[in-house]
């Protein structure tokens, strides 16, 4: 039991225990001090009859209104309710200690108590009406925690209903306090009661060269292979409208679930934008803001995309254009799906790995034989320990997410070589770098200690020719050769 009902139970028991001794305890009080003994009597009875009444109060504010009451409604109840209860409880009571025990005429305490809840009302009218609004939707159960609804303009999921307030949180990470009273008279859809599936419609425009026939058969087939799409039936394409730059069409995608329709779109627009691409079909974009000022673009192809990406890998900078475009000839993409392993600690795959797409995370042993944890996003690497050493692999990697990976083999790199030796030199400048400083390339005007770097380019550079038996241009040879 709680220290204020024990108090409160403890002083209510002795002074009931006390009006009810009148022969041992109120009648010696009485000759002593000289009162009446019926005077000593109401006043013992008024005090535990107040004791009562604080026990009765505390146990219906804290107990059943915060307790039991907020457990069945499933809210946090207001403070102000269960003061107001308490008020009442004690109201009650002192009426009832004024007319059972002192016998007095309450009517105008009454009459004023009523006059004082009136002006509580009036005075709390917003209040009270949004109270019992939010009583009848915890009741009515309209909606729920974690329903998507719809109120007026504002879509979200209900993260928590209060008696004052609904809360919604936005797709778009907006945190909306909605007043109770505005549902009144507020339309509600509760998205998650009926038919949760959606319709998504993604709109492009194609130059008119491209048949309705060949748009509309590009265009169904990259709308069924979007990546992990759930389709509640087949998706369709219709031609809406002519415009001066091309036909625009919309392609129709029928999900399973309405929340999904962000994702849909992207992944639609993602595997449209990938075959019109390979088809070498054109598309029109927006210019200016002016829908009728749209001009048709090429889409750049996937060769030119995976350059840009090589171009921006620190351990290929300084690399000319030819150089660049010869890498990513070699590269082998693979795509993975999340929490899938693509490299364990100590395995023998001596390759470096590019992130294009997606998200992965690497875990190292640190030098307190604990592991640690690291995301790698696009143009992000790792492998070149067991690429240029021909070392076990230091590190397990996996997927966060869906991802599309570049591997640079051994057999990449010894061709490479092969056909260029100079980037012999260029490689073991870049690793020197790296190893010097893995901020290095983004620290401007920052140049490491040129000693030790030109130690770990000759240490990077024997390590190279040991493991892929190249007949490498010499350091010497290759400064006489760009002083020439």
């Amino acid at each position: 039991m709680k220290k204020r009902y024990r108090s409160l139970l403890i002083v209510a028991l002795i002074f009931y225990v006390l009006s009810s001794m009148r022969d041992l305890f109120i009648e010696p009080i009485s000759f002593v001090l000289n009162v009446p003994p019926q005077d000593i009597w109401q006043y013992i009875s008024a005090i535990w009859g107040l004791a009562a009444t604080l026990l009765i109060a505390q146990f219906v504010n804290q107990e059943l209104i915060h307790r039991y009451l907020a457990s069945w409604l499933k809210t946090k109840v207001p403070e102000l309710i269960g003061t107001i209860a308490s008020g009442i409880v004690l109201m009650l009571g002192l009426c009832l200690i004024l007319s059972f025990i002192f016998g007095k005429n309450i009517s105008a305490l009454v009459a004023a108590f009523a006059g004082s809840a009136a002006l509580l009302i009036f005075a709390l009218q917003g209040f009270i009406l949004a109270l019992f609004t939010g009583i009848s939707l915890n009741l009515e159960k309209n909606f729920k925690v974690g329903d998507r609804i719809r109120v007026g303009s504002a879509e979200g999921d209900v993260v928590r209903i209060t008696w004052r307030h609904t809360v919604i949180y936005t797709p778009a990470r907006e945190t909306i306090y909605i007043p109770n009273v505005t549902l009144l008279n507020t339309p509600i859809a509760n998205l998650d009661q009926t038919d949760t599936s959606g319709r998504c419609c993604v709109r492009v425009v194609i130059d008119y060269d491209v048949s309705v026939e060949t748009a509309e058969r590009i265009l169904t087939a990259a709308a069924l292979s979007a990546h992990e799409v759930k389709h509640a039936r087949p998706p369709f394409v219709a031609a809406l409208e002519m415009t001066p730059n091309g036909v625009k069409y919309g392609v129709y995608v029928f999900i399973l679930n309405h929340r999904d329709a962000t994702m849909t779109d992207h992944a639609v627009i993602k595997s449209i934008l990938e075959s019109m691409r390979k088809a070498g079909i054109n598309v029109a974009f927006v210019k200016h803001g002016n829908i009728d000022g749209m001009l048709p673009t090429k889409i750049s192809n996937h060769a030119s995309d995976l350059f840009y990406l090589v171009q921006q890998v620190k351990i290929f900078r300084n690399f000319t254009q030819q150089q660049c475009e010869r890498i990513s000839q070699l590269l082998i993409a693979r795509r993975i799906s999340a929490n899938t392993v693509l490299l364990q600690f100590g395995e023998n795959r001596h390759s470096l790995f590019i992130v294009g797409e997606g998200v992965l995370k690497r875990a190292t042993m640190g030098k307190d034989d604990k592991f640690r944890e690291e995301r790698l996003i696009s143009t992000e690497f790792f492998g070149r320990r067991s690429l240029f050493a021909c070392l076990p692999c230091g590190a397990t990697v996996f997927a966060e997410s869906d991802s599309l990976i570049f591997e640079f083999t051994r057999e990449a790199l010894q061709t490479l070589l092969r056909e260029d030796p100079s980037l012999l030199n260029s490689f073991a400048r870049n690793l020197a770098m790296l190893s010097v400083n893995r901020n290095y390339f983004e620290t401007e005007g920052v140049e490491p200690d040129s000693d030790v770097t030109e130690y770990l380019v000759n240490q990077y550079h024997g390590q190279i020719r040991a493991n892929y038996e190249v007949q490498a241009i010499s350091l010497s040879q290759l400064g006489s050769a760009r002083e020439s």
